[in-house]
């Protein structure tokens, strides 16, 4: 099997360089493409020994290329497009191991006459293509004094057979991958990755700005599960534009995009646990989203101390984090309620002030409370207490993302 850490084993590399512009990059790949170079070419960050991206060339045209971020992801992707009897449905928890999720797999299906050459040629070019964007996208962001290391290297994965390359003219390749970045761009999206994943952050305001339909589809897409560009593939719709129309909610910060580790094909994918949070202030509501979406939790936002448990009720989170001063009810007396509730009998309720008195401590666990959490709102008090109550959880910025 092939995966990005397999170029690591290539032999020792024969030339390095220094970027810093698109336009840097381009000459390379150029120069690669007039001088009919066979090889490698090793795309890394300044910060990192390790290559990011390597594309592979034969006599000056590429062949493949490889990318340390999401590689089953991508794959997948290329097969839902151009094969899709062997993809594995992106929008699917329940995710069985795929047999053919690599180049050297459908080599083999092309020579038992299962699969046509131009379906290779079409996930080969589709793969490189998105390798290609996402290199463009992390030099636009570099910050001034940054730069990228560019390392020449001779060896090819022994795996391509010869007789079944799959040849793409790489100023071509450039100038499609360039367009796609100009798209990208002009629809005010240079700022964010299509590798990451739309999820609510504010349910109920996304509940009061969208029609049924629209909200059922939005909470159905947007689980924090699935990125941008599995969504665009599933829905078979360009991804510029729909990224687009999340632009209004991303802006008001009633949908976030979160990283997101790489679909794992070895086990079962696991759900990222769903956290309510009950409280009247709009700006507190949106930090807690931002720390839960950054950390991999779904997220439920509660403004409406009188709706709290119908809504919970609806979403049934793991987890809810309770305010304690909110106009009508307190905290106390919502979490008293809460806990009436079978369905809610065992689940976590952390109760969030700025007043972090023993007496305010000995009511809350009297109300039902497990746990108590000083204002203001920060990550790592958060994380601790998310790691406390959810312990099979590991929260995105503390684990292997593969």
């Amino acid at each position: 099997m092939f995966t990005p850490s397999s170029v690591r084993s290539i032999e020792p590399a024969i030339a390095a360089y220094k970027v810093n512009s698109t336009r840097d990059l381009a000459d390379h790949f150029q120069i690669c493409s007039r001088k009919g170079l066979s090889g490698r070419l090793d795309v890394s960050v300044h910060s990192s020994s390790e290559p990011i991206w390597s594309f592979f060339f034969h006599l000056g045209q590429l062949i493949w290329g490889v990318g340390e971020l999401h590689p089953f992801r991508r794959w997948n992707r290329q097969l839902s497009q151009y094969c899709p009897d062997l993809a594995v449905s992106s929008m699917q928890q329940n995710t069985a191991h795929p047999h053919n999720w690599n180049y050297k797999a459908l080599v083999s299906l092309i020579k038992q006459g299962q699969l046509q050459q131009s379906n290779l040629s079409a996930i080969v070019i589709g793969n490189i293509l998105e390798l290609l964007f996402d290199v463009i996208q992390a030099v636009q962001q570099l910050r001034p004094s940054s730069e990228m290391h560019l390392t020449y290297g001779s060896s090819l994965p022994n795996f391509i057979n010869s007789a079944l390359f799959v040849p793409i003219e790489a100023d071509r390749a450039w100038r499609r991958a360039e367009q796609a970045w100009s798209i990208w761009q002009q629809s005010g999206l240079a700022h964010f990755s299509p590798n990451s994943a739309p999820v609510i952050w504010d349910d109920g305001a996304l509940r009061q700005q969208t029609s049924l339909l629209a909200y059922h589809n939005l909470t159905t897409l947007a689980s924090g599960c699935w990125t941008l560009r599995d969504i665009a593939v599933q829905l078979k719709q360009p991804l510029a534009p729909l990224t687009r129309s999340l632009l209004p909610y991303i802006n008001q910060g009633v949908i976030g995009l979160n990283p997101v580790s790489d679909l794992r094909f070895d086990e079962r994918p696991v759900k990222p646990p769903l956290v309510a949070y009950i409280e009247d202030s709009r700006f507190d509501s949106a930090a807690m989203g931002h720390i839960l979406a950054q950390a991999g939790y779904r997220f439920v936002s509660i403004h409406d101390a009188v709706q709290a448990v119908p809504m919970l009720l609806e979403h049934k989170p793991d987890l809810i984090f309770l305010d304690l001063l909110m106009p009508i009810a307190n905290g106390y007396e919502v979490c008293a309620q809460i806990r009436r509730i079978t369905a809610f009998k065992d689940t976590p309720i952390v109760i969030l002030t700025s007043s972090d008195g023993i007496v305010d401590r000995v009511r809350a666990k009297l109300a039902g409370a497990l746990g108590f959490l000083a204002k203001p709102i920060e990550p790592n008090k958060v994380i601790d207490a998310l790691q406390q109550y959810l312990p099979d959880f590991a929260p995105m910025n503390k684990r292997d993302t593969g």
